[in-house]
């Protein structure tokens, strides 16, 4: 689901301002407990004021919407393609494996590189076709 955050807030860690410039600190409630809920980046239902706030459109969140669902789509069909090619789901002590697939996605062949670990499962994976697939569990 697409957040209705601000479209200048791009996270506060290490960070002293958002992509607009506007310092955290100006903004009220910094630095206390219930900031959360005051600060204006986090949605305009916030109580909290930005001259600069800017949020997205209901088509603009629709269309974020459409698109992270046709990424998390794609990576669970690439993600079925290796759970296959390594024999089946991940059981406590299958042994890591990692290799190169066709890519499911985009048909490239040999393009989808994997590992898993035989630790917990996980699954890294890149698609070497521009914009396919990459994710790491």
């Amino acid at each position: 689901m697409a957040s209705n955050w601000c479209k200048h807030y791009r996270g506060m860690h290490n960070k002293t301002s958002c992509e607009a410039g506007v310092a955290f600190s100006s903004l009220s409630g910094h630095g206390v407990k219930g900031f959360f809920e005051a600060c204006p980046c986090f949605g305009p239902e916030r109580t909290g004021t930005c001259s600069k706030s800017e949020y997205p459109t209901a088509e603009e969140l629709e269309a974020e919407n459409i698109e992270m669902a046709k990424v998390l789509k794609n990576m669970m069909t690439a993600r079925a393609a290796i759970v296959s090619s390594c024999g089946g789901p991940w059981n406590r002590g299958t042994k890591s494996a990692s290799g190169v697939i066709d890519c499911p996605v985009c048909n490239s062949e040999e393009s989808l590189r994997y590992s898993r670990a035989g630790y917990n499962g996980h699954i890294h994976a890149s698609c070497s076709t521009e914009g396919c697939v990459s994710w790491m569990e």
